[in-house]
């Protein structure tokens, strides 16, 4: 007998799959490249012949060559028509955008629109969204254009019965400047909106409905439906009622919407094949009457797929929704004509419809963990499934245990996503899905149904689901409101990436010998490669990191010392109804993985310096204050130091002369102010201090002005020699004076202000005199945060927007 040949993955059994990740490259390519059309139209023309030429021409001559080439050829064909398809949808999409750009012209002006409205909602803060897609704008009595374009406009409450999808609207609006991204890690609205095929937003000041939504439209459907669920349950109820049973998450509180993250809960209103299942699932006992006859099958398949798309546009169309429909209907297609039904190639062939569809939803979050998920639970829940006893696999308890194996499964297999775009994993998912799934199963089919024909039904049948719902959130507030419900992960290394990929593919693979040991030996590889890259980035020279962050017309400074303490000088303005620390500064420490901050350095007790100082304490962990000595009678000021007191963390007075011992790796100088030096005017009592890290230093001078700033000159002479400087006072006239920047001969400085402010800064002769004496300037105001860092030997900026 011969020996046995060796075993063969069967990649022709999964053509789908092959296509998916080909054209997955090719838009990454077209994404993170940019090729010029004409380059990949050349390179795809090339491909095109040379994969004939092996196919059809040479295969007679060079049979075995020519089949691998030709293959070759095949594969890069598909990859190259990927990039060409992403290409030509990003070029589409910006043509839109540029061509509508013009009514950017007339931000804070008022104009007059007409067109209908494609989505409502709420913002975060609860005001009433509405994206319109215009047909019209009047910018004056006699100028009328007719150019096409999206605009996202925020309303009052006052309109939130009046206004819904699919209504035509002739409207006053006054329009925003667009935003854009002004801090590191703060989400980009602006780019948001553009990826929206949004180019403007406002304010909806008045309204007429020209014509309102038809009964039948899917925007009425789902409005009707959000109405009923409204007067069914209690309000609690009602919130997570709309966001389980239609993904509409508008009115939960951000504190909610956080407890069910940190639960591990957050799917479950992510309206996906959960979902979709419930609704499909009746309709499958129906199946076997179909089979019978060929006119049956397609009577069947039509109701199926208008169920689909009814409960998908009610829903809004989301990825993981049309994902599980298109799944559905690919598997009872499959089920009523005898088509082979491979679940792993089915997600994938759905995976490939959407994206041809829109290829930009592939950076979609939604999307990568919709699928993510899927492609998890296929490959690896059969090994899982394995764990259970044989004595509990058709009963309860297998039941019970399998929903906490897809938990676990689900939420270690996501782990890299949730990691890159929430820097948060929750470790008590699988007790939570135990605990909610199960009656999800009920709820879901129900609640639908109770929500549908809403008016008519008696409060008393309602009372079960109100129940059910209350225990949802219960489970959702106990186990996700605690720290100890989740993790956090600054940053998720590349090379990780690696071995939680092979680690997958690794258990997926454990009946098939001749590739486990393949997923082996790359996961080890990926390990080493993960040792490397830790061996390699302790050996790098430790930096320090300085952000001045765009805090308007204020001052908030992070520091990042060498050794990973964290500094905060200044904690940015406070106004009415808004202030920095929650705006801004509580944001960036978020994101950033920050919970404890080792000191807070505040210069004066003015409320555009300590304006997010009682949120900041509020939220984080901190050691020491330090700050000037001047006692001031505000409201905030003395709330402040409250909140200090009660919390127990010491406020310290530092004087000129002090050296303050933050970080052993830098030396922090106080520059002033003078002990026993009286200042009526707070600005000159400011905490003026150096920091010094290698042969490279920082001066930080608050809003001292010139008479502090002689002072301090006088005292230190070249001692005031420094790298960076923050300019004093936000570049007023009355600071930054020439004696005393001369004598700190800076490099670099770096303004922090608001672009129009009342107090007329940046003055014209401090700018000058920032010019004259420093090669770089830097303002908030024009740039966004700045960013440097040092090595010990010289300071470097960090660029951290696109354009840059």
């Amino acid at each position: 007998m011969g020996s046995r040949a060796s075993y063969q993955f069967p990649f022709a059994a999964y053509p789908a799959v092959r296509i998916m990740l080909l054209l997955i490259l090719g838009i990454i390519m077209a994404n993170q490249f940019s090729p010029q059309p004409i380059h990949v139209i050349s390179i795809f023309v090339f491909i095109l012949v040379g994969w004939v030429l092996f196919e059809f021409i040479l295969r007679r001559k060079w049979m075995v060559i020519s089949s691998h080439a030709a293959t070759v050829f095949y594969l890069v064909f598909i990859m190259s028509a990927a990039t060409m398809i992403g290409i030509l949808h990003h070029k589409n999409l910006s043509q839109k955008i540029n061509e509508a750009k013009p009514i950017q012209y007339y931000e804070w002006e008022d104009v007059s629109i007409t067109g209908e409205i494609i989505e409502a909602g709420k913002s975060s803060s609860g005001r009433k969204v509405f994206t319109v897609r215009v047909t019209e704008t009047n910018i004056a009595e006699e100028a009328i254009w007719k150019e096409d374009y999206n605009v996202r406009l925020y309303a009052d409450q006052n309109v939130n019965e009046k206004l819904s999808e699919g209504d035509i609207v002739d409207a006053n609006i006054r329009l925003y400047e667009f935003p854009e991204q002004r801090n590191p890690h703060k989400f980009d609205y602006g780019d948001w909106l553009n990826s929206k095929g949004i180019v403007a937003h406002g304010e909806l000041n008045d309204f007429l409905i020209v014509k309102e939504e038809q009964w039948w439209d899917l925007g009425s459907l789902r409005s009707t439906i959000l109405r009923n669920a409204e007067n069914l349950f209690h309000k609690d109820e009602a919130s997570l009622a709309k966001a389980l049973l239609l993904g509409y998450k508008d009115d939960l509180s951000t504190e909610s919407k956080q407890q069910f993250a940190r639960a591990g809960l957050s799917h479950i209103m992510a309206v996906s094949g959960l979902h979709v299942g419930f609704i499909v699932a009746p309709f499958w006992f129906l199946i076997p009457f179909m089979w019978g006859s060929k006119k049956g099958k397609w009577f069947g398949l039509i109701i199926l797929t208008l169920l689909l798309i009814c409960y998908a546009g009610i829903t809004g169309f989301s990825a993981s929704v049309s994902r599980a429909s298109l799944m559905a209907w690919l598997l009872t297609y499959g089920r009523l004509f005898h088509k082979v039904r491979n679940s792993i190639n089915l997600t994938a062939l759905a995976a490939i419809i959407l994206l041809l569809i829109n290829p930009d939803q592939l950076f979609d979050p939604g999307f990568q963990l919709s699928f993510s998920a899927v492609f998890i639970i296929l490959l690896v829940m059969p090994e899982a499934q394995r764990l259970i006893p044989r004595k509990y696999h058709f009963g309860w308890i297998g039941g019970l245990i399998t929903i906490i194996l897809v938990s676990i499964v689900v939420q270690l297999g996501l782990f890299p996503i949730l990691i890159n775009y929430f820097g948060e994993f929750s470790v008590v998912g699988p007790l939570s899905n135990a605990l909610v799934i199960p009656l999800m199963t009920i709820v879901v089919p129900i609640g639908l149904i109770l929500v549908l024909i809403g008016p008519v039904i008696p409060e008393i049948l309602v009372l079960p689901i109100d129940y059910a719902l209350k225990w949802i959130q219960s489970v959702a507030t106990f186990t996700g409101g605690s720290n100890l419900s989740f993790v956090t992960l600054n940053e998720f290394s590349f090379s990780l990436f690696f071995i939680w990929l092979f680690g997958i593919l690794l258990i997926a693979s454990q009946r098939i010998p001749k590739i486990r040991w393949k997923m082996l030996i790359c996961l080890l590889l990926a390990m080493n490669g993960f040792m490397f890259e830790q061996v390699i980035h302790q050996t790098e020279a430790k930096k320090l990191k300085v952000t001045f962050l765009d805090v308007g017309q204020g001052d908030a400074i992070h520091i990042q010392t060498p050794n990973n303490k964290h500094l905060l000088v200044d904690a940015g303005r406070w106004s009415p109804g808004s202030n920095s620390g929650e705006d801004v500064i509580l944001p960036y420490l978020e994101i950033k993985g920050i919970k404890k901050l080792e000191a807070i350095f505040l210069s004066h007790p003015h409320a555009d310096h300590i304006g997010g100082i009682v949120e900041i304490l509020d939220h984080v962990h901190v050691d020491t204050i330090y700050q000037s000595d001047v006692e001031y009678d505000s409201n905030l000021y003395q709330s402040f130091m409250d909140l200090a007191e009660q919390k127990r963390i010491p406020v310290k007075y530092p004087q000129a002369g002090n050296i303050i011992n933050a970080d052993p790796s830098i030396r922090v100088f106080v520059l002033g102010p003078e002990e026993n030096v009286y200042q009526s005017n707070p600005n000159n009592r400011s905490l003026v201090f150096k920091i010094v890290y290698g042969s490279t230093s920082i001066l930080f001078s608050g809003d001292a002005e010139k008479e502090q700033e002689e002072m301090i000159a006088q005292r230190y002479g070249d001692f005031l020699k420094s790298d960076l400087y923050k300019v004093g006072h936000h570049a007023s006239n009355t600071s930054s004076s020439a004696s005393f920047i001369r004598l700190i001969g800076p490099s670099i400085t770096v303004a922090s202000l608001a672009f129009e402010n009342r107090f007329g800064h940046p003055g014209t002769r401090a700018v000058s005199r920032l010019h004259e004496y420093s090669s770089q300037q830097h303002y908030t105001s024009l740039s966004g945060a700045v960013l440097f860092e040092s090595d010990g030997k010289a300071f470097r900026r960090i660029e951290w927007k696109e354009f840059d």
